[in-house]
């Protein structure tokens, strides 16, 4: 009895360990890799891949009207996966760096299936409602739309997930795709672990 005790000890030790939560960085790829479903950081890596893609095209050059910059406006992005999530975890980080790079005005009060910003959509109305001065409508020069796809594979105990983003970016006044890219994500193994 008095060796098995230690034993016992020593089991219900080693079966009760836990890992403290941590704070990891989605944008150096630190964090849980899911196989069955787009993880925060396959989110971070496709928008930052597709964001340098369209810096370096010659997407906006001679856009402006005016001397005015030109207006981007969020069109429709479709998840043809089998997980739920919201665009937004991709657009979102595109929008932000439009925005702060002063390219393009990302319209807010105005967009595919209404505006993104109520507020700002009823305030504008309001204005014009008052006989105040009038709103101009918000036409965008460029719109941004786009498709994540999934695929999946298996060989014995080992499965692939690769989850494919596409984005086009369409002049509105001609109609044509000013830009378009293509980022794939592939995770491969046979469960899911944490990533470094």
């Amino acid at each position: 009895m008095n060796k098995l005790l230690p034993l016992l000890t020593l089991a219900a030790f080693t079966g009760c360990q836990t890992q403290q939560a941590v704070y990891v960085d989605p944008n150096k790829g630190a964090g849980i890799v899911s196989l069955d479903q787009i993880d925060i950081q396959d989110f971070a890596n496709a928008a930052d891949a597709m964001l340098q893609s369209l810096y370096d095209s010659p997407a906006f050059a001679g856009a402006s009207r005016s001397g005015q910059r030109p207006i981007f406006m969020m069109g429709n992005l479709t998840n043809d996966t089998a997980v739920n999530f919201d665009t937004d975890l991709l657009t979102k980080k595109i929008t932000v760096s439009l925005t702060r790079s002063g390219k393009v005005g990302v319209a807010k009060a105005a967009g595919f299936g209404g505006p993104a910003d109520l507020a700002a959509a009823e305030a504008r109305r309001n204005a014009a409602f008052l006989g105040g001065e009038q709103a101009k409508p918000i036409l965008p020069d460029f719109t941004l739309s786009g498709k994540i796809i999934e695929t999946r594979a298996a060989a014995g105990n080992v499965r692939q997930t690769s989850f494919v983003f596409q984005l086009s970016l369409t002049n509105v006044k001609t109609g044509l795709a000013d830009w378009e890219e293509e980022k794939i994500i592939t995770k491969q193994g046979t469960r899911n672990q944490v990533g470094f």
